[in-house]
């Protein structure tokens, strides 16, 4: 079993996991503050309040969308410098991706404006467009800091995997290097994905 394996496993939520750990992340040597709140009391996560939520996903993207024409298309409609983390999840059997996102705001305000725009939006400029929705993640997953600790050391990071399949970190709409993983990356299994 690949560590990824555990770290899916369901848990309570007083039960200590990698993905909630405390400890701060340091984005590619910036001191700049993170878009989450204070950090969780020692008895598990603090869920964050409406007015802290930053991370969004988007639901119902075309399959033949790649990582970067999506950041250009939320680049193109207005979001330029406002998106620090993005995540596109990619079947690796098929090359399509998911047909969802993971997208962090630099503020609260960005990611309702984003949510504004993107609901429902269809103009993709592709064949297979459907109409997007657009929602909160799950309160484990808000923030960038949340975003780094959940995939530094996920599989998706491993050297097999090509670089426009990976989150992406991004610094005033710049790619940005993700931080060094603080234990040893597997490659994806066969059925990641």
């Amino acid at each position: 079993a690949f560590p990824e394996d555990q770290r899916r496993k369901p848990q309570g939520p007083g039960s200590p996991s990698a993905s909630t750990s405390a400890a701060s992340v340091e984005v590619a040597g910036s001191s700049r503050a993170s878009s989450t709140a204070s950090a969780p009391p020692p008895s598990g996560p603090r869920a964050p309040d409406d007015a802290t939520r930053t991370t969004i996903m988007m639901r119902n993207l075309p399959c033949d969308l790649a990582r970067d024409q999506l950041l250009q298309l939320i680049h193109d409609e207005g979001f330029f410098g406002e998106v620090d983390f993005l995540y596109l999840p990619v079947d690796f059997s098929s090359g399509e991706n998911a047909g969802y996102a993971f997208l962090n705001l630099t503020s609260h305000a960005a990611a309702l404006r984003l949510q504004r725009h993107f609901s429902r939006f269809a103009r993709w400029g592709m064949r297979r467009g459907r109409t997007c929705n657009v929602s909160w993640a799950r309160p484990d997953q808000q923030g960038l800091d949340a975003n780094v600790r959940r995939f530094r050391n996920s599989s998706v990071m491993h050297g097999s995997v090509p670089e426009t399949e990976k989150p992406l970190l991004l610094m005033d709409g710049q790619p940005t290097r993700f931080p060094r993983p603080t234990k040893r990356i597997w490659p994806p299994h066969s059925d990641f994905g």
